[in-house]
């Protein structure tokens, strides 16, 4: 790459918008959001906040140009050669027994690991044999096998071998997928400062560690989604080879198939892949992606029929239209001369939805909710949140930003962190042992405050907000290099974010994918141009 064209490009225009657009979007949330945390409303909004959003608006955008430029002097330098240090730290093995080493000392301090929330739930389905598609059934299966493994091996028939199990099982599959990302970065000529990097902040950061003996469906997907972006990434880079073609695939079902969110992320993110692809490969990467999506219905069809499971409730998607209907009422109780037909009646009964109204989670106003009354009382539901919206557009917005805040604004309240509990199977109890108690309370003190050895900072590297910004930041400036394949790789991630925005409550595990992922695509953003980002200077745009 031509040195002196580099240093002249980061002066042009396009590069001044990329720092300019990311960072007029983010003085927007702070500016908004941060009088909708501080009030409650938007109520007291003044003129002041106009001169407040253009004065961050100049003060952010000149910090990330400073940050896109010195990125830029990065890339203009090829790294040498890895020396024996390189080559050792940016193999699969050596990173996977790292992060191992790192990340047991706390799996023993939480001995056997964490049950609780929807895992006690997915254990009972698959020991009733009730199965339902509320939860990913092969997580499902997958929890539910380890744990009667272990409870038919004790004669106590206890479970705490079963999770332990589970966890351990989990732990190398996290293990393994980082370990792959890390040497992705090695093959294209990550520098070897920026890969050991990545690789301490993964073992050493309190917050990766508690993760892997969770016992959630989001972690597992977490990972998995680091993996599919990477390979989204090689579509732009290599020559589309058999072998890697039916591994891109097998990754893209089982990703979806730990969670729902993965299918619809890939349809919100199709058609800019489509149109990012060389002209020549459009329809290739439409056939591949479609092709994805046909394969994981296919396979989720065959385990609903296998195991007769019955359809989730559709009241998760409602979580955003009820949290609205609830806030308004709350607001304005005239509102509810709207309900001509008494929706909310045949479904709440004598229970008010005002009342059970919490802005930052929405389950307490779903679980009141008739299930038996409610799909044929939808279509009247979606009439009057359509007609509330006219008159309470504004508390509408309010009640969205409020639950999303975690996921918008950093340093936002979430409504729980990392959950330590571990809830007691009926019948088959889990001995709780902590091998090393010092260290259990420092997590759990973490936990509690999001600081870590009173290290400052230590807070926002569990803030999802945070990760969803570096992530608009990547995102960027993948567009300016046109580096398409970074670009649906971000945009998959962003599109993740958008599907959690709509869900029940702003929690860090809904994001663990961006977790997982934003940190090695910002580290390949560091590859120097003139090894693998050449991915064209046709993009379209």
């Amino acid at each position: 790459m031509n040195t002196n064209a580099t240093t002249k490009r980061s002066w042009d225009k396009r590069l001044f918008c990329t720092a300019l657009i990311p960072a007029f979007l983010f003085s927007l949330v702070c500016v908004f959001c941060g009088q909708l945390r501080q009030n409650g409303s938007f109520a007291n909004l003044s003129w002041t906040a106009g001169l407040l959003l253009l004065g961050l608006t100049v003060a952010f955008g000149a910090v990330l140009w400073l940050l896109y430029v010195l990125m830029n002097h990065q890339a203009e330098h090829m790294p040498k050669k890895d020396g024996l240090f390189g080559r050792i730290t940016g193999s699969w093995l050596f990173v996977f027994l790292f992060l191992l080493i790192c990340w047991v000392p706390v799996w023993l301090a939480f001995w056997p690991g964490h049950f609780s929330a929807d895992s006690i739930t997915q254990f009972y389905s698959y020991y009733n044999e009730e199965h339902s598609t509320h939860h990913p059934l092969l997580h499902t299966l997958l929890l539910g096998f380890c744990m009667m493994l272990g409870i038919d091996a004790s004669p106590e028939s206890c479970a705490t071998n079963g999770l332990a199990l589970y966890c351990g099982i989990q732990m190398l599959v996290v293990a393994g997928c980082v370990a792959y990302a890390i040497s992705w970065l090695k093959r294209r000529g990550t520098p070897v400062w920026v890969r050991l990097l990545i690789t301490l902040g993964f073992g050493l950061s309190p917050f990766f560690a508690p993760w892997t003996f969770y016992s959630q469906k989001d972690v597992i997907f977490g990972v998995l989604v680091l993996v599919f972006c990477l390979q989204l990434v090689d579509l732009w880079q290599f020559d589309w080879q058999i072998g890697r073609i039916i591994g891109f695939v097998l990754v893209a079902v089982l990703m979806m198939l730990f969670r729902n969110n993965g299918v619809y992320a890939l349809v919100l993110v199709l058609p800019f892949a489509v149109w990012w692809m060389k002209r020549g490969k459009r329809l290739l990467v439409l056939v591949l992606l479609i092709g994805c999506a046909g394969l994981y219905v296919a396979a989720n069809s065959g385990l609903i029929y296998a195991l007769d499971a019955e359809k989730g409730s559709k009241v998760e998607i409602l979580s955003t239209p009820l949290q609205q209907i609830a806030r308004t009422l709350r607001d304005d109780p005239a509102a509810a001369e709207l309900d001509t037909e008494d929706v909310l009646g045949t479904l709440y009964g004598d229970v008010s939805i005002a009342e059970c109204y919490d802005e930052r989670i929405s389950d307490p106003v779903k679980w009141p909710v008739d299930y038996d009354l409610l799909d044929e009382n939808i279509p009247g539901l979606l009439s009057l949140w359509a007609r509330m919206l006219p008159e309470h557009f504004g508390t509408y917005v309010e009640a969205f930003l409020t639950q999303n805040l975690p996921y918008l604004l950093p340093g936002s309240e979430m409504y729980t962190s990392f959950d330590f509990t571990v809830e007691q199977p009926e019948w088959f109890p889990i001995e709780l042992t902590s091998y090393l108690p010092e260290l259990r309370a420092l997590y759990e003190t973490y936990d509690e405050t999001m600081t870590f050895a009173g290290i400052p900072g230590t807070r926002y590297l569990a803030d999802p907000a945070v990760q969803v910004w570096l992530c608009i930041v990547g995102f960027a400036f993948a567009i300016y290099r046109r580096q398409r394949g970074l670009m649906t790789a971000f945009a998959f991630l962003l599109a993740i974010w958008a599907t959690c925005l709509l869900g029940p409550v702003a929690i860090m595990r809904y994001m663990l994918g961006l977790y997982y992922t934003v940190p090695v695509l910002l580290g390949s953003l560091m590859i120097p141009g003139g090894k693998s980002t050449a991915d064209d200077e046709n993009t379209v745009l």
